[in-house]
């Protein structure tokens, strides 16, 4: 069972273990990875935490500062190394991490962010991000929890939906990430890498293969069927890709597999 840690997240699993963070997307939270934390934390040390402005953080401002502190202390919680996945603005986050920390990340699972965050490709999240905070967040939140609820089962979704919805982090969140060429940035990791996408997820699938020439150690999964919430889409296949990730990788030292 997770546990909430203040400043980080829900852990769980033996603290023995080798490690697996979780980095959340937009408006979410630590407890949209329920599925993967229920599955993985018996074998593994499982973080998922909560960005500044989501979750249980919902009243912090969101920086990228803090965003990066975050993850270092979950991955802290894991031995100080651990494989990070990182979902959309998540997985974003999770390659600046791995940028400034290589060390830390032994290896990434970068889910639904294969598009280029910067140049023209990214006006239109950029406009999006100056529009949407200017929506009353509460019609925000009603039309997210209608469209979850119509798409995903309780059993799915409804951790995520008792945790709440971080909108007013969207525009800050964003802005954080963009003008990075990530692309490029991943021609340094020497880590091992995965990336997930969903089959129709065609926004965030635009630059994948520029993704996987950029990235020597790295490998492509596209769920089919999913979209780009596709670890919901796809749970089982999508839980089963991670844990056969994290058993490929270098034992952490010192570590004992629960």
């Amino acid at each position: 069972m997770a546990e909430y840690v203040e400043r980080v997240g829900l852990v769980g699993g033996s603290g023995a273990a080798a490690g697996i963070v979780f980095v959340h997307g937009t408006r979410v939270s630590g407890a949209y990875w329920h599925v993967q934390l229920a599955a993985l934390s018996r074998q593994f040390r499982t973080v998922a935490v909560d960005l500044p402005g989501h979750g249980s953080r919902r009243g912090e401002t969101f920086s990228h500062g803090e965003a990066m502190d975050t993850i270092r202390r979950g991955i802290d919680l894991c031995q100080g190394s651990a494989a990070v996945v990182g979902h959309s603005l998540g997985g974003f986050l999770a390659m600046d991490f791995a940028a400034q920390a290589p060390g830390k990340c032994r290896g990434l699972v970068l889910v639904g962010c294969t598009a280029n965050a910067r140049g023209p490709s990214a006006w239109p999240y950029r406009a999006a991000a100056r529009l949407l905070p200017l929506v009353p967040q509460q019609w925000l939140v009603r039309r997210n929890e209608h469209l979850l609820a119509r798409r995903y089962s309780t059993a799915v979704i409804g951790p995520q939906m008792e945790a709440g919805f971080g909108f007013a982090a969207l525009g800050a969140s964003w802005r954080s990430v963009f003008g990075t060429d990530h692309a490029s940035a991943l021609a340094a990791y020497r880590g091992s890498l995965l990336f997930v996408n969903g089959e129709h997820d065609w926004l965030f699938r635009a630059g994948e293969h520029r993704f996987l020439r950029a990235s020597p150690r790295s490998r492509l999964l596209v769920l089919s069927g999913a979209g780009h919430l596709c670890n919901l889409d796809r749970p089982v296949e999508f839980t089963d890709a991670v844990q056969e990730f994290a058993n490929e990788l270098e034992p952490t030292p010192g570590s004992e597999m629960a």
